[in-house]
């Protein structure tokens, strides 16, 4: 793939060897996927689910808000 960041075309190679497809295929899947989320909604309940798991796994301490928690703050500022 071509003009990627490196991180991102490391990131995808990694990913396409873990689902044993090629970097173009699992490309697309993600894609896929994005796009499908959007169309259900699915994408945002599953960025959630997400966050709350980056959230346990770096172990916040317990003063510490929930990623939707400021996302819903920073929205309510913008109005």
């Amino acid at each position: 793939m071509r003009k990627l960041p490196p991180e991102v075309h490391l990131w995808l190679r990694q990913r396409a060897e873990a689902q044993g497809r090629s970097m173009s295929a699992e490309a697309v899947a993600i894609l896929r996927a994005a796009l499908q989320g959007e169309q259900s909604g699915a994408g945002r309940n599953e960025a959630i689910d997400r966050l709350r798991a980056i959230r346990r796994r770096t172990h916040l301490g317990a003063g510490a808000q929930l990623a939707e928690e400021l996302v819903r703050e920073d929205r309510e500022r913008s109005g």
